[in-house]
């Protein structure tokens, strides 16, 4: 097995850290992996040593505005630059690895950079992974109108906007290092939440564009994205090939439950099928 980070420069001018798990033979399959909202790639690694075990290879990155990045921390010009970072770290994968097919995998608001990101690369990708899928965040109207008048007024003024942390996992340990971790960020920008619900409106004109074959997964007890994101993503995409698996008593990190190895397993057999 083979684990690091490097720092890389993308194509669109953003420098962060890559985060590598290879096995020691040619993989028999490469994820391209996007973390969620406020947390970073080494909530992973975990993740990243089951996939090994099975003769995968994962990348992930730490997104613009989180964890290592060499940018603004909790903000984001435009939605789009995720996607354009995620699609030109795509590359850099494909560069590095020289593979011509991989999977992209994603979390929470990766899952919705995920989404965006396959339905623009076409046919180019073997297929896609969401978890706890955020292409439905129900907020309140009030709030939702003053969010938008601060993005165009106060665009950099940070919000302390703690996840409910009995959200994410039933493992006390995780939560507390969550909690813990200087990398999770704690404080966005304004405008980095007015960009999230503008990725998440725009996403459903995408959604039917999406072909390849899709694994959607869900936390059924998920308090933070409901479940039912994850069930109108599965039923608007345009795949043939689509699974759709929610989990009774699972909260909103399905990777980091108790259950996360039959989770991950099933992941890789996914995987393995569709390679």
């Amino acid at each position: 097995m083979k684990t690091g980070s490097e720092n890389i420069f993308l194509k669109t001018g953003l420098e962060t850290i890559m985060r590598f798990w290879e096995p020691e033979s040619s993989p028999k399959a490469v994820v391209v992996g996007i973390h969620g909202f406020a947390e970073h790639s080494g909530r992973y690694s975990h993740f990243g040593e089951f996939l090994v075990e099975k003769g995968i290879a994962l990348y992930m990155y730490d997104l613009r505005g989180h964890g290592l990045s060499k940018s603004e921390r909790g903000y984001i010009n435009s939605f789009e630059d995720f996607i354009r970072d995620t699609i030109a770290f795509v590359e850099h994968v494909k560069s590095k690895t020289d593979v011509k097919s991989f999977f992209i995998f994603g979390h929470s608001m990766g899952g919705l950079i995920a989404t965006h990101t396959v339905s623009r690369l076409g046919d180019e990708s073997r297929g896609f992974i969401t978890s706890g899928a955020a292409v439905e965040v129900r907020t309140p109207l009030k709030q939702k109108i003053l969010l938008q008048l601060l993005g165009v007024f106060s665009p950099r003024k940070r919000i302390p906007l703690p996840v409910a942390t009995d959200c994410l996992t039933r493992d006390e340990d995780i939560i507390k290092r969550y909690v813990d971790d200087p990398l999770v960020l704690k404080d966005p920008t304004v405008k980095l939440l007015v960009e999230f619900g503008k990725g998440v409106a725009s996403v459903w004109s995408r959604v039917p564009l999406i072909k390849v074959p899709a694994l959607i997964m869900h936390g059924e007890e998920d308090c933070l994205v409901p479940p039912s994101a994850s069930r109108k993503l599965y039923e608007s995409i345009s795949s043939k090939d689509k699974t759709l698996k929610v989990y009774k008593g699972l909260r909103h990190e399905i990777l980091n439950e108790p259950e996360w190895r039959q989770i991950a397993s099933e992941i890789a057999d996914w995987i393995a099928k569709h390679a």
